[in-house]
Parts: structure tokens; sequence; C-alpha cells
């Protein structure tokens, strides 16, 4: 009887690990390329909405507005006229950029940037404690292609020019 109990603890603890070692785009973090806004003046960017779209539906599928304040937007310097722009409140844009499309739009200057075509690449080291590194391969944002082949070694970044 303790043969059993045994043998069937093993074949559950082996189910379980064979299904942990699974990957799919869940398991894997997502990492957006940093939105760089070139030329925005302080006013300018004090209020973004952010509007997500089904992807590919020619931006007639909404699925959700959002409203980001000055106060839930967090700002990094990328040059002298140049900043990274990224909201502390909607997580969405970053870990499903690649899921859906969207529009960026500062309100204050009726400027929207679009975003398509958003293509991700999900890599996974051969060690099993490794982590996955998943970024874009390739994206359509605001009007420009844009291609990467990682995410640490050049500037994953993407831009918009006021």
């Amino acid at each position: 009887m303790i043969r059993i109990g045994s043998l069937l603890t093993l074949i559950v603890a082996a189910i379980l690990l064979f299904q942990s070692c699974k990957k799919n785009d869940d398991d894997c973090p997502f990492l957006a390329p940093e939105m760089v806004f070139v030329g925005f003046s302080e006013s300018d960017r004090d209020t973004m909405i952010i509007r997500r779209y089904e992807k590919n539906s020619m931006f007639s599928a909404p699925l959700d507005t959002v409203l980001v304040s000055k106060a839930n937007l967090t700002y990094i310097v990328k040059g002298a006229d140049s900043i990274q722009i990224r909201p502390n409140t909607y997580d969405n844009l970053n870990f499903e950029f690649y899921k859906n499309d969207w529009e960026i739009v500062f309100p204050s200057i009726n400027r929207v940037i679009r975003v398509t075509e958003a293509t991700p690449k999900f890599t996974q080291e051969r060690e099993a404690s490794a982590r996955c590194q998943s970024y874009l391969s390739s994206v359509n944002y605001d009007g420009l292609p844009y291609t990467f082949t990682t995410w640490f070694d050049v500037p994953y970044r993407v831009y918009a020019v006021k």
C-alpha cells in the first residue's frame, strides 16, 4: 500500500513539475518599449488619455479609455527636449502592449499617437531557472515602423514628435 501511495505522489509531482515548465505568453512578463516624446512642453503633457482597442480592428472596437493626470505620470528626461512618459496607474499599457492597438492622446494639443502591428518576441534561456526575456520585435508607432532584435543592448524606444 505504501508503494502505491509513493507512486501516486511521484506521478502527481511529475505532472505538476511538467505543467510549471510549460511556457506561454502569460508566463513571460512583457516589457514594452520606452515611449519618448520630443518637443512636448510641460503643459502639453500634463494629461494623457489612453485608449485601448481590439487588435487589428482599425480603431473601431474600443475596449477601454483611461484618463491619466499629471500626478499619475512618471517623467524621465532622455534629452534636452525629449522625455519618457509612463502612467503609474495603468499597467495594461506595458504588460498588454502587444495584445492591443492603442491611441495615446494629449488633449491640450489635440495630439493623437496611434500604435498598431505590435509583434512580441518571447524567449527563454536554456536553464529552467532563467527568466523569460520578452519584447517587441516590431511595431508601428505614430506612423513609423520600428524593429528590435533585443531590449537590453540598444535603445528600446519609440518616439513621437510634437
